[in-house]
């Protein structure tokens, strides 16, 4: 099967260099996702807009953004997504133990967030058998 390849900002196609530098910046590294997403600048400036969108008029603040996508990466049984947002929780203030909680749909901690990834786990489709 082929891959796609993972790129540095040394392997980037030129477009892609300066969003993959930010962005390996910002992580402390580069990240397998944006690496992939850099083979399309396209994709990868996309990407960093979309971001940035999100960032400027979304209504949810960072703690608030990760523990949905916990959510729905553990609806999707996406590894890579839970691994990857459980890094970005932490980095937003939720503990360890609240990554576990919110993943297992037993969050105690804060009833408002609980009922909105109860809401989010309930929209997100389930992957098939």
């Amino acid at each position: 099967m082929t891959r796609v390849t993972v790129h540095t900002p040394d392997t980037a196609p030129e477009a892609a260099r300066p969003e993959l530098g930010a962005l390996a910046k910002q992580f402390g590294k580069v990240l397998n996702i944006h690496g992939a997403m850099a083979h399309s600048p396209v994709v990868l400036q996309a990407y960093v807009a979309f971001q940035q969108v999100i960032g400027d008029y979304g209504t949810f603040d960072a703690r608030t953004r990760e523990a949905i996508v916990l959510v729905v990466g553990n609806v999707d049984e996406c590894s890579y997504c839970q691994s990857a947002h459980t890094m970005g929780a932490k980095a937003a203030g939720l503990s360890q133990g609240q990554t576990i909680a919110i993943r297992k749909g037993t969050v105690d901690f804060d009833p408002k967030l609980a009922a909105l990834l109860e809401l989010a786990r309930k929209a997100q489709p389930t992957r098939a058998p």
